[in-house]
C-alpha cells in the first residue's frame, strides 16, 4: 500500500525517500532493459519512472500493441515485470500528452488526421498551432477512454496494492503549457460553449451585464466578445476566461483520473507542472510559477500528488533562488499531506548546449532536499534512440543522461549514487525533520494567470512580469535567500482567513491589482497580530481592472505618484537605484525611506494597525549590488526576522530539525568557484565547538546535528557526511584534510592508516581524523 502522510511517502506501512531515474523502454533495445535497470538500482534510486506514450503503442486506431508483438520495444509487460525483478518501485506516465522530444506530443496522429474537430482553434478559427487537442472534447475523450482501458488492464495487475511495484500513476503532462508558450488559448467550439456554461454557473444575466458594462441579450454573445475583445471589458474577459480555464483544467483532470480508477488503479494520481525556461547556461524559473497557476485548480483535487518540472540548467550564485522559490511555491498549493516531489529532476538536458557540469547535480539535489524535498525523479537518466522516427528532435536522444544512449556512465552518474547513499544513511530520520522557517513569502497564483493576452491586456501583463522578475524573483526573494532567512511560500487565496499563529510574519509581493477579497484578508491578518511587509506597490485596482482601495483605505493613506529609476534613501542607506517607486501621504505612519532629490516624498513606511504591523515598501529594485543585502536585513529586522546563520562570503545555509527533538540536518551549500572556510552558528549559537569547516568550491555537506544512531550512542555532530549506517556501524567520507565528530560513547576507528585522535571531553568523545581527505572512514561502537 501507498499513501503520503506528513510530507512524504508511505509504502506498506514505511516513510519511503523516492529516490528515482526516467527510464524509456520505448528508446532502449528491449535486451538491455535489465541492464539498464540495474544501473539505476546501482546508483541508489528506488524508483523507475517512465512514460507509455499512446502514438508508440497504437499507431493505427484500435491496433494497441503492450505486448510487443510488432517490435520487441513496445513489450511494456514485459517492461514492468523487469522492474519489478529488480525491486524497484515504478511511476508510470502514460498521458494522453507525454510530450519527451515525441512528435505531436505523444498524441497518435490519427486523432488528428480522423478527428480534426478535437483540435483547439485560435481566436480566428483556426487551427492551433502546435495541433494540440481540446482536452474535453467527447470524442477526444473517447479515444482517451479507449487507450486508458488498454492500458491499465497492463497496469492495474502490476500495482502495489496487488503486491507488485507500480506505486504512482500520472494524468496526462504538462498540462495547459502548449496553449501558454504560443500565447494561444483554446477557442474551440466545445470549449466556448463550456466557457458560457462557466458564465451562467457565476452570474445572471444582468449580473454579468453589469460586470461587463453590456447589453447581452443572451449568455452566448459572450463568445463573440472573447474572440474579439473590446477595450473596454478585454481585461474583464480575459480575467474571466483563464479562471474558467483553470476549472477546465481541474474537469479534465478529474475526468482521467475517474477513468483510471474506472478501470482498476487504485494507487495515488500525479500532476506535472512545467515552467522552468531557456536554453542558456544557468536557466531561470521566473516563469515556472505560470505553470502552478494554471494547475491551481487540479492541485486542489483530493487525493492529487502535485509534481514539478525542476531544469535549471548550470545551478549558480544568480540563479539557485529560482529553485528555493519553486519549491515554496509548489508547497503553497499542494496537498499538505504529500511530500515536495519533483516527478522530473534535472538528470541532463535535451541538447548539449547548456553543458552540464556534474557539480550541478550535486548542488541542485542537495538544494532542493534542504528545502524540503523528499521524493525527487531524475529525468533522464537513460539515453536512448527514437525508433521509427518519432523523435521530435530526431533519432538521438541522449539528453546528457548518466548512463549514455549506449549504456556508458557519466560522471554524474557517481555524484547521484553517492548521494543516493547519503540520503539512505540518514533517510527514517530526515524523513521525520521539517524545514525550519524563518518566515514566508505569499503566493498570490492571479499574478502568474498571464498565459494569454490580447492588445488590450497585455500592458497589464507585461507590468507583472517585469515586476514579479525583477522585484520579487531578483528583488526580495533573492535577498531573503542570499541572507540564509529561510522562507515557506504561503498560498493567500487558499484559506478563508490567515492563521497568524503559524504565519507569524508574511512578505507579500504586491502590484496595482489584487482582488477585495485578498486585501481584506491582508487587513484582518495585521489586525490579528501579523506581521507584514507588502511590496513595491499598494493596489488600486482588482484583477478585473475595476476600482478596489481596500487597502489604501484600511492605512489611510493616499498614493500620491509613482515614478521610474529614481535614487532613494532607505534609512542609513543612500543612493539606492530603485527601478519602481511609489510616493505615499497618510496619518500615522512612521516613514523610513525618500527619494534622494526630496526628503518630502515617502516611499516606505511602517503602521501598526490592531495588534499588527505593516511595512509598506514602495520601493522596486533588484539585487544587482551587495550593498541592498543590508536593506534585505533591515527590513527583515523590522518584523523580527533574522537568518539561521550569519551570512559570511555567502554561504547557503539551511537546516532540517525533528519536531520535538533536538535532531537537525544542516545543510550547506558552496555556489563559487573558490573554497570558503568559516564558523557556523545556529541563530547566533556556535556549532562544532567553533571549529572551522571548509567548503569546498562547487560542492555542499548535509551534517548531522545530534543524531542518534541507535539506542546507546548519540552522534552530536560531524563535519563529514554519513554515508552508511547500520547501527552498529557507521562511514563517513571526509572532504577535508581534518574531520571532527563527537559522540555520547567511545567509539573505534576500524579503517586503517588514518591519524586520529580519541579525546575524552567530560563524557564526550571527540574523534579527531587527520589527514583523511577524500577517504571513507569506518567507526564502530
Amino acid at each position: 500500500m501507498i499513501d503520503s502522510k506528513e510530507e512524504a511517502f508511505i509504502i506498506n506501512g514505511e516513510k519511503i525517500f523516492i529516490y528515482g531515474g526516467e527510464l524509456h523502454y520505448f528508446r532502449v533495445p528491449k535486451k538491455e532493459w535489465e541492464d539498464r535497470i540495474k544501473k539505476i538500482k546501482e546508483a541508489g534510486c528506488n524508483l523507475i519512472s517512465t512514460y507509455i506514450p499512446w502514438m508508440w503503442h497504437e499507431v493505427k486506431e484500435g491496433n494497441i500493441d503492450l505486448i510487443g508483438e510488432s517490435t520487441p520495444e513496445r513489450d511494456l509487460v514485459y517492461f514492468l515485470k523487469k522492474v519489478e525483478e529488480q525491486g524497484m518501485y515504478c511511476l508510470v506516465r502514460p498521458g494522453p500528452y507525454v510530450m519527451s522530444e515525441i512528435k505531436n506530443h505523444g498524441i497518435p496522429y490519427w486523432i488528428n488526421e480522423k478527428y480534426p474537430e478535437v483540435i483547439a482553434k485560435n481566436q480566428n478559427g483556426e487551427m492551433h498551432t502546435t495541433g494540440v487537442v481540446s482536452y474535453l472534447h467527447p470524442t477526444f475523450l473517447e479515444k482517451v477512454e479507449n487507450w486508458y482501458k488498454a492500458i491499465c488492464k497492463v497496469i492495474a495487475p502490476m500495482q502495489i496494492t496487488n503486491g507488485k511495484n507500480v506505486i504512482m500513476f500520472q494524468l496526462d503532462n504538462e498540462v495547459g503549457m502548449l496553449q501558454w508558450v504560443t500565447n494561444q488559448a483554446d477557442y474551440n467550439e466545445d470549449t466556448l460553449k463550456k466557457f458560457v456554461c462557466y458564465i451562467k454557473s457565476k452570474y445572471t444575466l444582468n449580473e454579468l451585464n453589469i460586470l461587463l458594462q453590456t447589453n447581452l441579450k443572451r449568455y452566448d454573445d459572450v463568445i463573440k466578445l472573447i474572440k474579439e475583445p473590446k477595450e473596454n471589458l478585454g481585461i474583464k474577459l480575459q480575467n474571466e476566461f483563464m479562471l474558467f480555464m483553470r476549472i477546465y483544467y481541474k474537469k479534465y483532470i478529474e475526468t482521467l483520473k475517474a477513468m483510471a480508477l474506472k478501470y482498476g488503479i487504485k494507487i495515488p494520481f500525479a500532476i506535472n507542472v512545467h515552467g522552468f525556461d531557456s536554453n542558456d547556461y544557468a536557466k531561470r524559473g521566473g516563469r515556472y510559477p505560470i505553470g502552478l497557476s494554471q494547475l491551481y485548480e487540479a492541485a486542489q483535487i483530493d487525493e492529487i500528488i502535485t509534481a514539478g518540472d525542476y531544469y535549471i540548467g548550470n545551478i549558480v550564485f544568480e540563479n539557485y533562488h529560482d529553485i528555493v522559490l519553486a519549491n515554496a511555491f509548489t508547497k503553497a498549493i499542494q496537498n499538505e499531506k504529500q511530500p515536495l516531489f519533483s516527478a522530473e529532476f534535472q538528470g541532463g538536458f535535451q541538447y548539449d548546449i547548456p553543458r552540464l557540469q556534474p557539480t550541478t547535480f550535486d548542488l541542485t539535489t542537495r538544494l532542493c532536499i534542504a528545502n524540503g524535498m523528499n521524493s525527487l525523479n531524475y529525468y533522464m537518466f537513460a539515453g536512448g534512440e527514437n525508433y521509427e522516427d518519432i523523435g521530435l528532435l530526431g533519432k538521438r536522444h541522449d539528453w546528457q543522461a548518466p548512463i549514455s544512449s549506449d549504456g556508458s556512465l557519466k560522471k554524474h552518474y557517481y555524484i547521484i549514487q553517492y548521494l543516493g547513499n547519503v540520503i539512505k544513511a540518514i533517510e527514517k530520520e530526515l524523513l521525520e525533520s521539517k524545514k525550519d522557517i524563518v518566515t514566508y513569502i505569499g503566493f498570490y497564483a492571479d499574478y502568474y494567470m498571464t498565459e494569454y493576452s490580447n492588445k488590450y491586456t497585455q500592458k497589464m501583463n507585461d507590468i507583472l512580469k517585469i515586476f514579479r522578475e525583477s522585484f520579487l524573483y531578483d528583488g526580495i526573494a533573492k535577498g531573503l535567500t542570499l541572507n540564509n532567512i529561510t522562507y515557506e511560500g504561503y498560498d493567500v487565496k487558499r484559506d478563508k482567513k490567515i492563521n497568524v499563529n503559524k504565519i507569524k510574519s508574511l512578505w507579500m509581493f504586491s502590484s496595482h491589482w489584487m482582488d477585495e477579497d485578498i486585501q481584506e484578508k491582508l487587513i484582518e491578518y495585521v489586525k490579528d497580530g501579523g506581521q507584514l511587509i507588502l511590496y513595491p506597490s499598494v493596489p488600486t485596482m482588482n484583477m478585473k481592472g475595476e476600482m478596489c482601495t481596500k487597502l489604501i483605505e484600511a492605512l489611510n493613506i493616499e498614493v500620491v505618484e509613482s515614478f521610474l529609476d529614481k535614487y532613494v534613501i532607505l534609512e542609513d542607506i543612500d543612493s539606492v537605484v530603485a527601478d519602481y517607486v511609489e510616493i505615499y501621504k497618510g496619518n500615522n505612519i512612521k516613514s523610513f525611506a525618500y527619494l534622494q532629490d526630496d526628503n518630502q516624498k515617502v516611499c516606505a513606511f511602517e503602521k501598526n494597525i490592531g495588534k499588527g504591523k505593516i511595512i509598506v515598501l514602495g520601493i522596486g529594485f533588484k539585487l544587482e549590488h551587495y550593498f541592498k543585502n543590508e536593506i534585505i536585513l533591515k527590513l527583515a529586522e523590522k518584523i523580527g526576522n533574522y537568518p539561521v546563520t550569519k551570512r559570511n562570503d555567502y554561504i547557503d545555509v539551511s537546516f532540517r530539525s525533528i519536531p520535538g527533538k533536538n535532531t537537525k540536518f544542516m545543510f550547506i551549500q558552496n555556489y563559487d568557484e573558490y573554497k570558503k572556510t568559516m564558523v557556523f552558528d545556529y541563530f547566533g549559537e556556535i556549532l562544532f565547538d567553533g571549529y572551522e569547516i571548509t567548503i569546498n568550491p562547487r560542492s555542499g555537506l548535509l551534517l548531522p546535528i545530534n543524531y542518534k544512531i541507535n539506542e546507546n550512542i548519540e552522534l552530536i555532530y560531524s563535519t563529514c557526511e554519513l554515508v552508511l549506517n547500520d547501527k552498529n556501524k557507521i562511514e563517513v567520507f571526509c572532504k577535508q584534510n581534518i574531520e571532527i565528530m563527537k559522540f555520547s560513547k567511545k567509539v573505534q576507528v576500524e579503517t586503517q592508516n588514518i591519524a586520529y585522535e580519541l579525546i575524552n571531553e567530560n563524557e564526550k568523545y571527540k574523534l579527531i581524523l587527520k589527514n583523511c581527505l577524500h577517504k571513507n572512514i569506518k567507526i564502530t561502537f
